[in-house]
């Protein structure tokens, strides 16, 4: 295996656990959360830095391998859900990684948010048709209770500005390390 390869491999595997870590806390904490369905996105961050820095192929891999273990070690396990759940998450850092390449790896900021709102707005929709679906296919009747669909969108607003403000730091001290 080539040494570039090696490097790739560790930074996705260190970028899916810090993944892992932050759904976690974001799950367990109750500060991170609010209402019955709505966590605040620190998790999207490894997946925006595997996305941009690693590219569409290991961006989704991350978020495959994220969210698999993320779905593994929350309170309901593996189940008949588990792909429901893990499909907003893979999609996302798909989006992430092609609407990079898009803007041509563009990273100013004001283009970062452009992008970073495009995909959490679909991350956000993603996550209202998981939820539906799991309501319906679960046989639960308050599903409009909690889809939240305008603080869903505001938030995905706001934390894509934040992101878009935090990645490019990021992306200049990952970058060397990968490369090298």
């Amino acid at each position: 295996m080539k040494k570039a390869n090696v490097k790739i491999l560790c930074v996705s595997s260190v970028l899916a656990a810090l993944y892992v870590a932050l759904e976690l806390l974001a799950m367990y904490s109750g500060i991170l959360t609010f209402g019955d369905n709505y966590q605040i996105p620190i998790s999207c961050f490894p997946l925006i830095l595997a996305s941009v820095t690693l590219g569409p192929i290991w961006g989704t891999a991350v978020g495959i391998v994220g969210s698999f273990l993320s779905q593994m070690l929350s309170p309901y396990g593996i189940g008949w859900s588990s792909v429901i759940w893990m499909i907003p998450t893979i999609l996302y850092s798909l989006a992430v990684a092609l609407l990079f390449l898009a803007f041509k790896k563009n990273c100013k900021r004001v283009v970062l948010s452009v992008q970073f709102i495009i995909s959490s707005l679909l991350l956000s929709f993603l996550n209202i048709a998981a939820n539906y679906s799991f309501n319906i296919l679960a046989d639960f009747s308050n599903v409009l209770l909690k889809l939240f669909l305008p603080v869903k969108i505001v938030f995905a607003v706001v934390f894509a500005i934040v992101f878009a403000i935090v990645t490019p730091p990021v992306i200049k001290k990952l970058k060397p390390f990968i490369e090298q």
